[in-house]
């Protein structure tokens, strides 16, 4: 027995270090965002947990990382579809909203070699600049137009689905990323919906006599059917130093017969490391075909604002002031909109 006991010791004690090498360090990063809203004519004032983002990470071999992020601010919200009966209408089918749930990231990242990496599973897609920037590094409270609205269709950035990407840096000079996707973010924790897939790709150059100055695109193309048919084509440009920020970007998209067209352009001064303000003039073409109604109408928005950071550990107070109209309908009121936040990443 006690022969059997040193036998059984001597292979279980090394099992059980291997294992903990294996799963462990975790690294655990998160980003709570806490905004009031007030004045804005569509929107009852009120406070918004707009983000509760969770990301743990770690090291399976010195080629392999995995990653998993929630975002516990989503509300989870359910699909409808009704067919007629006789008069009325009848809840025929109800289906959870993948795009809904709090998973965000699900990705394992394999380093072929210093400029190239290949993620698989559910990550953001190469679409847009800002984007793909984390949103505790934002200028403003809100993201660009082009991206947070998406009452007609998916958004044009920092959106995810499932797919397979390569991802680089060559000569320190050309950033890429490039991919294939089951769709153009509507398709996240879901299987596809359809045959076709979705490609999307973005580049970036980094000249090296210009340091802080970088031009590129994005772009995506899924085919099929012509109510699948989807199609996206970005420009960008920025020159970033630790004083001051200037930024612009323009999206066009098609997503079947629907067009939408959006563009921005940025500055930020930072005139020390925790103070800083910004600006943004904001253009957003939701439908190109129609100007009727809030539903296709072209919105155009100013943004001031300020954000200091208060101490080493990355709490931080934004104010933005945000000047809301619709020119082409003047059926909608124009609207001037306070958003105060209260952040924190770490």
């Amino acid at each position: 027995m006690a022969s059997a006991a040193a036998t059984l010791l001597s292979v279980s004690a090394p099992l059980a270090a291997q294992d903990t090498t294996r799963f462990l360090p975790v690294n655990l990063h998160g980003f709570l965002q806490i905004y009031y809203r007030s004045g804005d004519p569509l929107v009852k004032d009120g406070y918004r947990l707009r983000k509760a983002d969770i990301k743990f990470s770690g090291i399976i071999s010195p080629r392999l990382k995995w990653r998993v992020a929630f975002d516990g601010s989503k509300v989870l919200t359910l699909n409808k579809t009704a067919s007629g009966l006789g008069d009325s209408l009848a809840l025929t089918d109800v289906a959870v909203d993948q795009r809904s749930r709090i998973l965000q990231d699900a990705a394992l990242t394999y380093t072929v070699n210093a400029s190239l990496a290949i993620d698989v599973g559910q990550q953001i897609l190469p679409l847009s600049m800002e984007g793909t920037i984390p949103s505790s590094a934002i200028e403003t409270i809100e993201r660009t137009m082009f991206i947070i609205e998406r009452s007609r269709a998916v958004g044009l950035g920092d959106v995810r689905d499932i797919g397979v990407s390569a991802n680089g840096l060559v000569a320190n000079t050309v950033e890429y990323h490039v991919g294939m996707f089951n769709e153009a973010g509507d398709g996240a924790g879901s299987i596809d919906v359809n045959d076709q897939k979705t490609i999307i790709g973005r580049v970036a150059i980094h000249p090296r006599f210009a340091p802080g100055f970088q031009v590129g695109g994005s772009g995506g193309f899924e085919g099929g059917l012509p109510e699948q048919h989807r199609e996206r084509l970005a420009g960008e440009i920025q020159y970033r130093q630790p004083r001051f920020t200037l930024r612009s970007e323009a999206m066009s998209a098609r997503d079947g017969a629907l067009h939408r067209f959006g563009w921005y352009g940025l500055g930020a001064v930072r005139p020390t490391p925790r103070l800083q303000f910004a600006a943004r003039y904001d253009s957003w073409d939701k439908d190109r075909s129609g100007e009727t109604s809030l539903n296709d109408a072209y919105e155009r928005q100013i943004v001031a604002g300020s954000s200091y950071v208060l101490d080493d550990t990355g709490a931080k107070l934004v104010l933005n002031l945000v000047r809301q109209t619709f020119p082409n309908v003047d059926s909608i009121r124009a609207g001037t909109i306070l958003l105060a936040a209260f952040q924190a990443v770490w």
